[in-house]
């Protein structure tokens, strides 16, 4: 029997984003995560979730989603007045200011140090091509650079994407694995991610980085349907953020409505000053299912990131999580 036919109040419905919340609530999250973020400058969401839940704090998880996206930019009225401190959300915690600019130097220090391998690996590579006598065509190194650190950039913005609270403790869940080649051609993906739906379910999602926006990039990356759960392009625009999709879309659109109609994902990339990059999604990706067999074979492809994402057991372990 419901409760509502027995007198009692229904359910609270969940709050919507556009909701304003409770201001003695928001004001009590505020100082909550005020203080958690004063004893070292870093906070999970995991561990505001229940320190809100702790205080009373209705819908806990909602009023976390508020804080990480809080916009200090918008205009705010006497109910709702400014914070008296900053923070940051990335991944799975929330920062000070002086912590996220540690972290977004050590992103820039992992954009260089990806574009300097491709460097080493390309002067290795001229030298076997010596050795071996060969006029195999290669890829523009500068274009392998490039892409190495677009790359970086977009590792940043997929862990914001997928992070989760059901994702088991100190695993890694976003991969860059552009140097790693197991297979084809059009089986090796530039980076890949885990997105943990719950404790026994994920998601294996496959992205593709180039620096052009191309039939063969989205040939390539629609291929990874056949074994991912869901696939992101991502390319450069020089257009504004808040254009990227229109600008994308006008440069060839036919080929955008056929990502759009295939279900992938896009990225859209662009550069700031000091070469680094600005990303975000302008379209998200549909989920698809792959072959089981081509799924399976994908995992072992990568199983080294797959076991540090605790998705697949070392090889006599605990069993694999479902697929669903």
């Amino acid at each position: 029997m419901d409760t509502y036919s027995q007198g009692m109040d229904p359910a609270p419905s969940p709050a919507s984003p556009s909701t304003p919340p409770n201001p003695t609530e928001w004001a009590t999250a505020l100082q909550i995560l005020k203080d958690m973020l004063s004893r070292d400058g870093c906070v999970s969401s995991k561990a505001l979730r229940a320190a809100l839940d702790h205080r009373g704090i209705p819908n806990a998880r909602a009023m976390v989603v508020r804080l990480r996206y809080f916009d200090f930019d918008a205009p705010h009225d006497e109910q709702f007045p400014a914070p008296d401190f900053r923070w940051h959300g990335h991944a799975k915690s929330l920062y000070s200011p002086e912590r996220f600019q540690k972290i977004q130097t050590a992103e820039e220090a992992k954009a260089t140090s990806a574009e300097q391998e491709i460097v080493v690996a390309t002067e290795q590579a001229e030298v076997d091509d010596e050795d071996e006598a060969t006029s195999a065509p290669r890829e523009k190194p500068k274009h392998r650079q490039e892409e190495r650190r677009l790359g970086a950039y977009v590792v940043t913005v997929m862990e914001n994407i997928y992070q989760s609270e059901h994702t088991p403790d100190d695993a890694d869940y976003v991969f860059d694995v552009h140097n790693d080649r197991p297979g084809s051609e059009f089986e090796n993906v530039d980076l890949l991610a885990v997105h943990w739906r719950s404790g026994k379910s994920v998601e294996l999602v496959a992205i593709e980085v180039k620096l052009d926006f191309t039939a063969r990039l989205v040939q390539q990356a629609k291929n990874y349907m056949r074994f991912a759960d869901r696939v992101w392009l991502a390319v450069p625009v020089l257009a504004e953020v808040a254009e990227a999709s229109s600008a994308l879309r006008d440069f060839d659109p036919l080929l955008f409505e056929h990502v759009v109609d295939a279900g992938l994902g896009i990225l859209a990339c662009r550069r700031r000053p000091g070469r680094s990059y600005e990303v975000v999604p302008v379209h998200w990706p549909r989920r698809v299912f792959p072959d089981p067999v081509e799924k399976e074979l994908f995992l072992e492809r990568y199983r080294t990131q797959f076991e540090q994402a605790g998705v697949l057991p070392p090889r006599a372990g605990r069993r694999y999580p479902s697929f669903g």
